[in-house]
């Protein structure tokens, strides 16, 4: 059986976007691979539910630091050293010299490797047949951000991840192929990328994304990781160009969901009819039918899991073109667009006084999701892409 030496910045996860393809990916090929896993440990997520699946996992344990003083620090502390320098990983949150022995030790009983972005310069000088899984071109969203920052600091700060991702995002071209979610981010990629570049969508579980809850009084849901400048962004977006036109019309709960709320998040929770939730056990309990899925994105890159999430629990979905991007669905059939407050408060209105239009494009878009977006389908690529390197 072939041996894979899977390498991943943190113990994979279907609760964390990051992490979600290296999870479908163990649980899919598990059965066929003998996959052994590498990968820090946060602390945050069960190693149980993939254990099935591998033949072996090694972690080293590293810390979470929520804040960019913090991280820096950490970051300066382990890469002084004579090991960092041949690797050149600088400034990288996720150099350790002990993870640089862990892989090196298990190179040779591999047949391929297949790496997540941020480990991959681990591999970038390993002598065989190799996958980097970069998701996204994360260098494009770190530009974004520079343009539009407000203060010469934010601008600085953007500029400069820009620059460093820009330039580690050129380790690609060490490997046999390069993995991204969408044809957009490959077509931003092979700008400066040489090897072949792969898309490969993400998926969603239909089974475990199924609404069986009855229709509920309808509400408005943003779900993400709250502590992402995306998702802030988006957030305070909705919150300053289109929630005062909405509760000029009418009374509706807004509920906020999802980990690491930012001091401007938790601060909505003082308004009427807000709800901050923090991190939940299990987010379906926030989406039952009734509820309308909102993803006002003004940046961001790759395909949104949550809106696939959404889809599959037969929710109509308003999104800005930014949201919405890399998933081929048909608007006004699959989910409604909006890319001004204007459009955005008219759209919800129109779901919010018709609850038969919130069921057509909820039931529409469980049909989209499962004809297209489908794990097995896209895991099928991968499996295809490592017979051939091998």
């Amino acid at each position: 059986m072939t041996n894979i030496l899977l390498i991943c910045h943190d113990i994979p996860s279907m609760t964390v976007g990051a992490t979600l393809p290296i999870y479908h990916l163990i649980k899919n090929l598990g059965p066929k691979y003998d996959i052994k896993l590498i990968c820090f440990d946060s602390g945050k997520y069960p190693i149980n539910h993939i254990q099935k699946e591998l033949k072996d996992i090694e972690t080293i344990k590293i810390p979470e630091y929520l804040t960019v003083t913090k991280q820096l620090k950490y970051t300066i502390k382990n890469m002084i050293s004579l090991d960092n320098l041949h690797t050149r990983s600088l400034l990288n949150y996720y150099y350790h010299k002990n993870m640089n022995t862990l892989i090196k030790n298990n190179v040779n009983d591999s047949d391929i490797i297949i790496t997540d972005m941020p480990m991959a310069f681990y591999a970038k000088n390993i002598n065989k047949p190799k996958i980097v899984y970069a998701f996204d071109a994360v260098s494009d969203y770190n530009h974004k951000m520079y343009k539009k920052s407000n203060t010469i600091p934010s601008k600085i700060y953007w500029y400069l991840n820009y620059l460093k991702i820009h330039n580690y995002e050129k380790v690609y071209n060490k490997f046999n192929n390069c993995i991204v979610v969408n044809q957009k981010d490959k077509q931003l990629l092979e700008k400066d990328i040489q090897i072949p570049i792969t898309v490969v969508p993400n998926g969603v579980d239909t089974e475990f994304f199924k609404n069986t809850e009855k229709q509920e009084k309808t509400k408005l849901v943003f779900l993400g990781d709250m502590s992402t400048p995306p998702n802030n962004d988006a957030v305070k977006y909705f919150m300053e160009e289109i929630h005062p036109l909405i509760i000029k019309e009418t009374e509706i709960d807004f509920f906020i969901v999802g980990r690491n709320p930012s001091n401007y998040i938790l601060e909505l929770d003082n308004y009427d009819n807000i709800y901050v939730t923090g991190s939940v056990e299990d987010v379906r309990d926030y989406l039952p039918r009734g509820t309308i899925f909102i993803t006002p994105m003004v940046s961001g890159t790759g395909i949104k899991n949550k809106i696939l999430e959404a889809m599959s629990m037969n929710l109509p979905v308003v999104s800005t073109s930014m949201g919405i991007s890399g998933i081929d669905a048909e608007e006004g059939k699959e989910y409604l667009c909006a890319d001004n407050n204007i459009v955005f408060k008219e759209k919800i209105m129109e779901l919010i006084n018709s609850p038969q239009l919130q069921l057509t494009i909820g039931d529409n878009a469980r049909i989209f999701v499962e004809n297209n977006y489908s794990w097995v389908t896209s895991m099928k690529k991968i499996e295809e892409l490592i017979n051939e390197l091998i």
